[in-house]
């Protein structure tokens, strides 16, 4: 394998990973963020799905943004 190809794998596994932490973190941090919220004023599940929504649309709106950024790099 050249130098030229393990590069390019490594880079991959790079991208892959930073989205994988991408959406971890976006869905994950809403998600707490409207419980926290939902628990300090008493309202169950509003802030939690309200935000969990949010964590997913800002989320694949940050992919397809990197993927963008990505195929133009490329």
């Amino acid at each position: 394998m050249s130098k030229n190809n393990r590069m390019e794998i490594v880079n991959m596994l790079s991208l892959i990973n930073q989205i994988g932490i991408m959406i971890l973190v976006s869905i994950l941090g809403c998600t707490f963020l409207g419980k926290f919220i939902d628990s300090k004023l008493n309202t169950k599940p509003i802030f939690t799905l309200i935000f969990l929504v949010l964590g997913i649309g800002g989320a694949f709106m940050g992919v397809y943004k990197t993927l963008i950024l990505y195929t133009k790099r490329k």
